[in-house]
């Protein structure tokens, strides 16, 4: 790229000359009259020469090309004294001098951008860098610390500029003599270890290294990076205690490990190994394992195992029969440590581990199962298997409570009806059946039966954990189709209380809205119901509500709903009826309502007095319905007052 700078320059210096000698009138000038003249303008061109040298040798090619059109222009300036141009060439001039200004100015410009980025960039490692960063004059007194170096060493800044090294080292003259001998062109010095002493008298060591900074190839300034190393010995010194204990518990840990070489022959054996296989580590070494113990491993497995991991187990006889799982690390050299792990009692656990992992399973699934879809018959059908498989029985049988006898739900196998004639009350196993009774509030609504093999005491626990999960499940369900149930219901009469009778009455109007259908509100109060509380009492009164809310109920379509808004209060919502539809079903209600109701041989003749508005004739909100159903009550009850006093 240079070359072609310099190669397009030197081409149109040419071209200027050569256009000038053939364009150009020649002037008969006196040099001694014009040689201020001519020496400024050759000062300008050389001046510009230089220029163009300098960019070239900064590398910044866009500066150099604005020096040459500065030195081209020069050089049409210096021609103009030996020659006449048209006018033209003077604006070529002017447009050489702009652009060649322009450019020159336009990198200078990009330069100082970048000088004043790595100037941040510098300041900002200085000042955040964890080591303590110190400068240096030759003669070894500080001239500038960043902030980590008042840290550690507890002065300030101002503190510290003017201290000399040995000021702030211990008396190890190393490190100033090594500053002395600091010369171009050595860049640096091998770290070094030194200690630092810090305002209040504390040693910091550190790795240190010195770096010095030049002008030319005299040093003017040494740099200094100091890291302390107190937390990294601190480290050092807890992972060799911490590899110290690892060697301990290593040795006694019933791990065998043993480093075998390529031949077969044992180069060395932990305590754990030796323990385990009943000998001295002396009489192992340098040994064959092969010959010593045949059936622990095939020694084709050995020879594989130093391209590949390889896990194996095998048989280690010490007067009883050891299994032991082998695993196979390769190492450097030809050698291979092969770690074995005794795992007799693993196996012999291992049925047991199982069996309780699917049993844990099972009551995990079963719980949530019956949690997400209620406890029915469709879900322990499809558990009855795994019931089976972890309790080891091949008939299973569940048996539920209703109406006082207990029914079949669900049978694997054989129903087991035999068993049936005794129902205890806790895990019981009789003549190879298990009995497994699930108690809810003090009685028992569902059993399980199993044929099974003489149990253990995990066996029973299973059992019982199995009990206690159902009947924790049984009783979570109950309780929050009660809690669900009291939310929507009037606890004495069973029908929907106010707030939940309300909400339905909001949705069905919504309904009614959509599709444009009429729906019936009516407002039911009792008439001298308060003659009944004052002569039998509130016991009884309450009685003959609940009475009245279920017979009320009866009389009403699967899609009404009835709820009960105050003492002797009734709502009921007629959907998709209008004032004929409701008159009519009042006339039902009232003809009902001509019998007595019977409560404990003692009977009530319970009349009432009602109010009916439609929707949305009558109103378009429950507060409207209500409304006007509540005042076409009241004068429902005042005429009946009225014709009975009349009477």
């Amino acid at each position: 790229m240079k070359k072609i700078l310099w190669l397009a320059l030197f081409a149109g210096a040419s071209f200027l000359i050569i256009h000038s000698f053939l364009n150009g009138i020649f002037l008969h000038t006196d040099l001694e009259i014009y040689w201020r003249t001519v020496l400024s303008r050759v000062v300008f061109l050389f001046a510009s020469f230089l220029l163009i040298v300098l960019f070239h040798l900064v590398d910044m090619n866009v500066s150099f090309m604005g020096a040459a059109l500065l030195f081209l222009g020069a050089l049409m300036n210096f021609l103009e004294v030996f020659f006449l141009f048209p006018n033209s060439f003077y604006l070529v001039k002017f447009v050489f001098y702009l652009a060649g200004s322009f450019l020159i100015f336009f990198e200078t410009f990009k330069v100082m951008l970048r000088l004043k980025r790595l100037t941040l960039m510098f300041r900002g490692l200085f000042n955040e860098n964890n080591d303590m960063v110190i400068f240096y004059d030759v003669n070894g007194k500080i001239v500038e610390v960043n902030p980590a170096a008042e840290k550690f060493l507890k002065y300030t800044k101002e503190e510290l500029i003017g201290k000399t090294i040995e000021d702030i080292s211990s008396s190890d003259e190393t490190v100033t003599l090594r500053m002395m001998s600091l010369s171009y062109p050595e860049s640096s010095v091998e770290p070094l270890e030194r200690e630092f002493v810090s305002k209040d008298g504390e040693i910091v060591p550190c790795e240190s290294k010195l770096i010095p900074i030049y002008e030319g190839k005299t040093v003017v300034l040494i740099q200094e990076i100091a890291r302390p190393i107190s937390e990294i010995r601190k480290i050092e010194n807890q992972i060799r205690r911490e590899r110290q204990r690892f060697l301990t518990y290593f040795n006694n840990i019933p791990v065998l490990s043993v480093i075998l070489r390529e031949d077969g022959t044992v180069e060395d054996i932990n305590e754990a190994g030796c323990r385990l296989l009943k000998t001295d580590r002396k009489d192992l070494l340098n040994r064959n394992w092969f010959e010593l113990f045949p059936e622990s491993f095939p020694k084709s497995l050995f020879e594989k195992a130093f391209k590949e991991k390889v896990v194996h187990e095998g048989i280690i006889r010490d007067g009883g029969e050891r299994i032991v799982r082998w695993v196979f690390i390769p190492l450097e050299e030809n050698r291979l440590m092969v770690a074995g792990i005794d795992i007799t009692e693993e196996r012999r656990n291992l049925l047991s581990l199982e069996r309780d992992r699917k049993f844990y399973h099972l009551l995990l699934n079963l719980s949530g199962s019956l949690l997400s879809l209620g406890w029915s018959d469709y879900v322990f059908k499809q558990y009855l298997p795994l019931i089976a498989e972890v309790f080891d029985a091949e008939d299973v049988a569940f048996y539920e409570k209703e109406d006082g006898k207990y029914h079949l739900r669900v049978s694997l196998g054989s129903s087991l009806e035999e068993s049936l004639s005794d129902v205890p009350k806790t895990i019981t196993c009789e003549n190879g059946v298990l009995k497994i009774p699930l108690e809810h509030e003090t009685e028992t609504f569902a059993f399980f039966l199993f044929t099974c093999r003489e149990p253990d005491r995990d066996f029973l626990e299973m059992a019982k954990l199995l009990k206690n999960q159902l009947e924790l499940v049984y009783w979570k369900l109950k309780g929050e189709e009660r809690i669900l149930w009291l939310a929507e219901h009037d606890p004495l009469t069973g029908v929907y209380n106010r707030e939940a009778f309300e909400s339905r009455l909001a949705y069905l109007m919504n309904l009614s809205k959509r599709y444009n259908r009429k729906l019936s509100f009516i407002f039911i109060d009792l008439d001298d119901f308060k003659h009944i509380n004052d002569s039998k009492g509130h016991l009884v009164g309450d009685r003959v509500l609940k009475e009245f809310a279920r017979i009320l109920s009866t009389l009403l379509r699967k899609s009404d709903i009835v709820g009960r808004l105050g003492g002797d209060e009734f709502g009921i919502v007629l959907p998709e009826t209008d004032f004929n539809g409701a008159e009519a079903m009042i006339r039902r209600i009232e003809d009902r309502f001509r019998e007595p109701v019977v409560v404990d041989e003692d009977r009530f003749l319970v009349k009432f007095s009602y109010g009916i508005s439609v929707f949305p004739d009558d109103g378009e909100s429950i507060e409207e319905l209500m409304k006007v159903a509540d005042e076409r009550m009241y004068i429902n009850k005042f005429r009946k007052k009225g014709e009975k006093d009349d009477g």
